[in-house]
């Protein structure tokens, strides 16, 4: 094992000169614009941000991109993150990020600047589009002031002092003379000359393997899923890199941004039935068996984001669970042309209001698994996987009552009941939500408005009313509204929505009503009128299933019935 300091500038140096590279089994890049950001105001204040650990072996020959020929001689094992942050800082693409039209968005998203004039506050920012219309040198940059030339620092010395005589010129920088200026760009262009330390081991692939496991990186755990990762990318060697990474992005381009670690499970899940990782033979990890199972896997997701599309299921991002998603995978993989998919999605519905997966999951898993693998038809299966809910438990109007935020399952039921009842966005041309004019909308991520908006009820109801899922609508995010502290009516004009726009989000209420004396009744009206709905949608789901698999329809009669 050798320790080595390295400079910020000589580490992002070998990352884009392929010196260094990445190993087929590492994720990718997955760190936010504000870690980025911390990242750089941590260098900027002398503190410690960790240390790389780095694999000396001329056997690993397995990267995540296409090779240019040349071979790196160090391989980064923990601190990809890191690195990669580091290259957006410097606005140099390290040689393992493949597309160059998506590294320039990249630089979009993570654009970091620094706040010369900065007082008490921040002065590291991610750029907002008021920042980017901002004229002058206030914001400048990180790139701009981290790439001037290494080795020739009088020509670098001369650009700081120019660019700080003009920040003065615009009238920045406030009780400062030009050399003050100087001195904090100065300061910033430092970074780059902050040392890291790197540890450099000398083991064979399983040990690095087994190290990585033990490893965290800013607090997340690397999972047993990375780990088997690493051994199919040692055992198939191309396999990762040119299938299962590709087909990440094929699902995140359907709106589906899965975790690398499920998309893993639901191979298993389709191959052998199992998620235990630890308890698969290693001969399944072998190019023979694990091709076949990984076809199968790619035609289940891709049927089953298919069929999720009918209910209006464009994307992950309403979605309760992700978990469940593997079910539903290997339910279609075994019955994959059987009809009846109503079933399966109402089965869900209720695994995703009851919880199914939010405790131990991989035992939930392989126990809906052996379900599957074990019935004769897809209505039997949703039959035995739903003798674990209480079906007959029905809606009530109570459950529309609750905070908006507390849990995201009735947020994503009032989405489904909108949804089906053919609503159209608040947008004046008026179109369904979820499409954009007669073809769905890949990637649709519904937005939760207030019917009354907040600041109108601000101190005049109980603040725990203001959020009731009652009072929510579902829209689209390009009408996202911005509504200030007026009567809903005002708004309800402005943007042309019809009583028949209202009515499509189970809104039955005149629009003179619109008061603040009248909300607790709108609450009332709106809550009791979902729940019907809800019970309604949920019966019509389950209407092929055996009469012990579907839900009890609640006495309609009195408050229900009337609205």
């Amino acid at each position: 094992m050798a320790l080595e300091p390295i400079k910020i500038w000589e580490l992002v140096d070998r990352a884009v000169s392929h010196k260094w590279s990445v190993p087929e089994f590492q994720r990718g890049f997955v760190w936010k614009a504000t870690q980025v950001r911390d990242l750089a105001e941590s260098l900027w204040l002398d503190f410690p941000v960790g240390s790389l650990l780095l694999w000396n072996s001329e056997t690993h020959q397995e990267e995540r991109v296409a090779k240019d020929g040349a071979t790196p001689s160090l391989w980064i094992v923990d601190g990809q993150q890191r690195t990669t942050a580091l290259a957006i800082l410097f606005g140099r693409k390290p040689y393992w990020w493949a597309s160059a039209d998506d590294w320039n968005k990249v630089l979009k998203r993570y654009d970091i600047r620094f706040d010369v004039a900065a007082k008490n506050e921040a002065h590291f920012l991610v750029a907002n589009a008021a920042i980017r219309k901002t004229k002058g040198d206030r914001y400048i940059s990180l790139s701009r002031l981290l790439v001037l030339d290494v080795v020739g620092r009088d020509a670098d010395q001369k650009t700081l002092v120019s660019l700080a005589k003009e920040i003065k010129v615009q009238g920045l920088c406030d009780g400062m003379d030009a050399m003050e200026v100087y001195a904090r760009l100065d300061r910033v262009r430092k970074i780059r000359e902050k040392d890291i330390l790197s540890v450099t081991v000398n083991h064979e692939l399983e040990d690095v393997v087994e190290i990585f496991s033990r490893l965290n990186s800013r607090g997340t755990r690397v999972t047993e899923a990375d780990i088997y990762l690493g051994v199919v990318a040692s055992k198939n060697p191309g396999w990762v890199r040119d299938e299962f990474l590709p087909f990440l992005n094929v699902l995140a381009d359907s709106g589906f941004h899965l975790d690398p670690n499920l998309l893993f499970r639901s191979l298993t899940a389709v191959g052998i039935k199992k998620v235990r990782f630890k308890e698969i033979d290693e001969g399944f990890w072998r190019r023979e068996q694990i091709e076949p199972a990984w076809k199968k896997c790619q035609a289940g997701w891709k049927n089953t984001i298919h069929r999720l599309q009918a209910y209006g299921v464009l994307s992950d991002d309403p979605l309760p669970t992700q978990a469940a998603l593997v079910t539903l995978v290997a339910l279609l993989d075994r019955f994959p042309a059987e009809g009846g998919f109503d079933a399966a999605f109402y089965w869900f519905v209720q695994a995703s209001r009851f919880g199914r997966y939010s405790g131990g999951s991989t035992t939930a898993l392989e126990e809906d698994l052996k379900d599957v693998a074990t019935s004769s038809s897809l209505s039997e299966t949703v039959s035995r996987l739903l003798r674990r809910f209480p079906v007959n438990q029905p809606i009530e109007a109570d459950d529309f009552k609750r905070d908006y935020t507390d849990g995201k399952f009735w947020r994503f039921l009032l989405y489904l009941l909108v949804h089906k009842n053919g609503a159209q966005d608040w947008d004046k041309v008026g179109t369904r939500l979820g499409f954009e004019g007669k073809e769905l909308l890949t990637d649709f991520r519904p937005q939760w408005h207030h019917i009354y908006p907040q600041k109108f009820l601000h101190k005049k109801v109980e603040s725990e009313k203001i959020d009731s899922l009652a009072n929510i609508a579902v829209i689209g995010p390009d009408i996202n509204i911005r509504i200030s502290n007026q009567d809903p009516m005002k708004y309800l004009d402005k943007y042309s929505i019809t009583k028949e726009k209202l009515d499509q989000q189970f809104v039955n209420w005149n629009r003179t009503d619109f008061t603040v004396e009248q909300y607790d009744g709108f609450l009332e009206a709106r809550a009791s009128r979902l729940a019907s709905e809800a019970n309604k949608y949920l019966a019509a789901l389950s209407s092929g299933l055996p009469e012990l698999s579907r839900p009890s329809q609640p006495d309609l009669s009195g408050e229900d019935a009337a609205s």
